[in-house]
């Protein structure tokens, strides 16, 4: 063999095992973690706020791909995570605390910040001979869809504690917010239940099809209200909010909180936390609600929630100075 060709082979033999230990040597491409956000009816703040939380973090946390799934809310989605089906997720204050009383092991949920409210909006049409939450006896009333705050909250507990009514009292329809607004438009329900962070396009739309009221409550039963469940925060939605409103409506709302499960990593809940409050002008535009999610209004209403934080949640919350203080942003 010439000298020529023995150097020939021999780069050729250099060059594929040089190629095989590269293969061998290279690092495993890193793993996507693939996380499931639980929001709640497309027609709500919950699913916008959700899908925005979800582009944020796909766009700034490396190998995490988060997708925002349409759920019956905040009961569902807290026991999803409990069964480990679920990883992160929106839900009303006060969600856990009843599911604890069911016998639920909430300690699989931590929590990762106290957000936006969701508010109480009991609609009728304008023509409507209800007059007040006291007159929905003998009527169809949408409550809300099983599973969700909207319905386990505030139609039974919130109705029974502060009106005396039970479901023996009215025709309850178990449907979600699209469905309520478009059963007031067909006149199949009397009144619906939509709670959620206004302004609502839902309500907007609906009021611009056809007149609509919004319940007003009094002073004196938001007190009762109020004397019975401590997150209940008075709330007046500004007239011209939705069409033909062109007075302020006195009603109320509850935080929102934004939970995972226990068991995701710290480094994971970190960065995701970060994604969201590091990029303001991103998480601002996603809703007007997105705006409440600051690390000053993560703390409101958590000491009666039956779970603390996650440790990467705090990890960046000490992080900003802000931990250590948490207690004057309790209200």
């Amino acid at each position: 063999m010439s000298v020529k060709g023995f150097l020939i082979r021999f780069m050729k033999f250099s060059s594929v095992s040089l190629i095989a230990l590269l293969v061998v040597a290279a690092p495993p491409a890193s793993a996507i973690e693939f996380i499931s956000f639980g929001t709640g009816s497309p027609a709500g703040t919950y699913y916008f706020l959700g899908a925005g939380f979800a582009s944020l973090i796909n766009n700034h946390v490396p190998n995490v791909r988060v997708a925002a799934e349409s759920t019956a809310a905040s009961n569902e989605n807290a026991r999803l995570m409990i069964r480990g089906e679920m990883e992160m997720g929106l839900a009303c204050m006060g969600t856990l605390n009843g599911i604890k009383e069911q016998g639920l092991d909430v300690d699989k949920i931590r929590l990762i910040a106290i957000g936006h409210t969701s508010d109480v909006h009991w609609i009728v049409r304008k023509e409507s001979k209800i007059e007040s939450i006291a007159d929905f006896r003998g009527k169809v009333i949408g409550v809300g869809p099983a599973g969700s705050a909207t319905l386990n909250v505030v139609s039974k507990k919130h109705l029974k504690n502060g009106w005396d009514l039970s479901f023996d009292d009215f025709s309850p329809k178990y449907i979600s917010f699209s469905e309520v607004t478009r059963g007031l438009r067909d006149q199949t329900i009397d009144a619906g239940l939509i709670f959620a962070g206004s302004p609502l396009a839902s309500v907007m739309e609906l009021a611009r099809d056809i007149p609509i009221r919004i319940l007003d409550i009094k002073p004196d039963m938001l007190q009762g209200l109020r004397s019975q469940f401590s997150n209940v925060v008075p709330l007046t939605i500004s007239a011209g909010t939705y069409n033909g409103i062109d007075q302020d409506i006195h009603t109320y709302c509850l935080p929102q909180m934004w939970i995972c499960r226990t068991d995701l990593p710290e480094d994971l809940v970190y960065n995701i936390i970060k994604a969201v409050y590091d990029h303001p002008g991103d998480r601002d535009a996603i809703h007007p609600m997105a705006k409440m999610y600051t690390p000053e209004n993560a703390f409101r209403g958590s000491p009666g929630v039956p779970v603390g934080y996650h440790p990467g949640a705090v990890r960046y919350y000490k992080e900003k100075g802000i931990w250590d203080h948490r207690s004057e942003h309790y209200e």
